[in-house]
């Protein structure tokens, strides 16, 4: 554990019943002995219940504070006042309000913290276990790394995030620097691009991107998101939920030199590792594009693709990288020059049915219907509230 127990810091604005959700999971977790601070910021939104919920809630580990800002900070500005606390407090441990922990959070987030307190390309550490690529629209599976208990992906957190007062001091030097204009910033996915003014975390996703840092990603999650109507849902959805671990394990992670789990910005692996283990790629530069979202413009490309290239892959196991890595020859995966790739293929329509296949089992027609009346709707409130 470390000497200065991480501060956890609870975000909310005007959903008392998530709030109440997320104190009552903090209650049943595991602490170590020591003074955990816990401090409750809540944004001006109107109403006082979520004010009443924390000032009522009871925190027997030491000392809360509750923080009602006086006027409406908007989701940005309030996040950023929430990582500005890391001067007061040192490392801070992160939770919006629509989120519920395990167990074993604060000491996953406390070790977590210790062992990469020193490690220049780590710039924070996220609670959430990632098992969906938002920029792909389809599930994310990070590569077996041994007995680590982490992966790292240089994808920001906000589902459950700690920083310490260096990492954020990074980010806030960087954000005085730069501004919020992220348009000349390359590598960033183009649905990342389109997030809305009031996120913070684009301009933190920007920010080590450019910078080649990386978030520590467990494979085993400790917090799951609920999808609250809120800022940035406008109804409720179960898509983020994920399995959160019950029992403790003894933590282990690895250098990031040792790792093969190395991902980027689009969940895509590391070109390193596929390299150190199929030794046929070794002597070839080529970007990794296998869930076909990057905007490649020239050289190799390692991506789904029907045409043989250099080297062809079988599309077959998941996730798709293996077949790559333990050189499954065959069809759906290729070695290839970009010039020779169509990119349009990737968004016709045979080929999204034949990625759908291989992801999910197709669902019925009655399905697919309540799923477009559901995302019509969706549509309809977003337009209203804009």
């Amino acid at each position: 554990m470390t000497a200065n127990l991480p501060t956890i810091v609870v975000i909310g604005y005007n959903r008392p019943k998530s709030l109440s959700r997320l104190l009552a999971s903090l209650s049943k977790a595991h602490y170590p002995a020591g003074d955990i601070r816990l401090v409750i910021s809540l944004d001006n939104s109107g109403t006082l219940e979520p004010l009443r919920v924390a000032e009522a809630y009871e925190w027997p580990h030491g000392e809360k504070r509750v923080i009602h800002r006086e006027k409406r900070m908007g989701l940005r500005n309030h996040v950023l006042a929430c990582g500005d606390l890391t001067e007061e407090y040192g490392d801070v441990l992160v939770l919006e309000d629509d989120l519920f922990v395990s167990p074993h959070f604060y000491e996953y987030t406390s070790r977590a913290l210790t062992f990469y307190a020193d490690e220049p390309r780590v710039a924070g550490i996220s609670l959430y276990s990632q098992q969906f690529n938002q920029t792909a629209n389809l599930p994310f599976t990070p590569i077996d790394d041994g007995n680590a208990h982490v992966h790292f992906m240089q994808l920001a957190a906000s589902w459950g995030q700690a920083w310490s007062r260096a990492h954020w001091r990074g980010f806030r030097q960087w954000l005085e620097g730069n501004g919020t204009d992220i348009s000349r910033i390359e590598g960033i996915p183009g649905d990342i691009r389109s997030w809305p003014e009031s996120s913070w975390l684009k301009l933190y996703n920007a920010y080590i991107i450019s910078r080649d840092l990386y978030f520590v990603y467990p494979y085993r999650s400790l917090t799951t998101n609920f999808g609250d109507p809120g800022e940035h849902f406008y109804i409720a959805s179960s898509r983020f939920q994920v399995p959160i671990q019950q029992q403790r394990i003894d933590y282990h992670f690895p250098r990031f030199d040792d790792s093969l789990a190395v991902y980027d910005a689009f969940c895509e692996l590391s070109p390193n590792t596929l390299k150190r283990l199929n030794p046929k790629l070794a002597q070839h530069d080529f970007t990794v594009n296998l869930f076909g979202c990057k905007p490649c413009r020239s050289g190799l490309q390692l991506t789904r693709t029907s045409k043989p290239g250099l080297y062809g892959f079988s599309l077959s196991m998941k996730p798709m990288e293996l077949s790559v890595l333990h050189d499954v020859e065959g069809e759906g995966i290729a070695l290839i020059d970009t010039a020779e790739v169509d990119p349009a293929t990737l968004n016709a329509p045979r080929t999204q049915y034949d990625t759908y296949r291989f992801f999910y089992k197709f669902p019925s027609v009655p399905v697919i219907c309540v799923g477009f009346i559901e995302r019509l709707q969706m549509a309809i409130r977003s337009a209203r509230s804009s």
